[in-house]
């Protein structure tokens, strides 16, 4: 029984992989076919097909050597991300819903680099970048890593305060042993 709702707990992540993964590709596949241009949001935010041969806000393009780096850089990394879950097998809904963005957001750009040579990004804020759906799950899942780290790994970085817990002491006590609020002089 427990084996069972092991592998029913993970269907969830498996499911927030795919999903992510094919919602970032269907919709690079209809804006990229659309060759769509639509304002959303004036100076704020469009939907605009641009093509991105570097790193995040296109580190690296225009190096013929790039493409090469990063599809090595991506191979590494999720060769080192699944050893990482077969050895540890990690725990936690937080934990694994930030591996399962990473994971897709990771392998949705990877597969441009493989089928393009470069990534289609289609969100396009004017004052801030282009992305795409992978590029939210990347960052999203990073955030919810790096906030997993930090506070709720069990040997989180940053512990929270625990509330002081309030004792009384045989001097704290009267003759009927009752607690006495020493800031009023009263018995409570």
């Amino acid at each position: 029984a427990l084996q069972r709702t092991r592998s029913n707990g993970l269907m969830w992540y498996i499911i927030l992989f795919f999903a992510t993964l094919i919602i970032d590709q269907v919709s690079k596949i209809l804006v990229d076919q659309s060759q769509a241009n639509v304002v959303l949001i004036e100076g704020v935010l469009n939907i605009r097909i641009s093509y991105n041969e570097g790193a995040s806000f296109s580190m690296l393009a225009g190096k013929e050597w790039a493409q090469v780096f990063f599809i090595t850089l991506t191979v590494i990394v999720l060769i080192a991300g699944f050893v990482y879950l077969l050895i540890k097998k990690p725990r936690g809904k937080w934990l694994l819903s930030s591996i399962a963005l990473l994971f897709s957001g990771t392998i949705g750009n990877f597969i441009d680099r493989l089928a393009f040579g470069k990534v289609r990004d289609f969100i396009d804020v004017p004052f801030f970048a282009n992305f795409n759906i992978a590029d939210s799950c990347l960052c999203i899942g990073a955030f919810m890593l790096i906030f997993y780290i930090l506070f709720l790994d069990k040997d989180a970085i940053i512990k929270p305060l625990k509330k002081a817990e309030k004792t009384t002491t045989e001097s704290d006590k009267n003759a009927d042993n009752r607690p006495i609020d020493k800031d009023s002089d009263k018995n409570i």
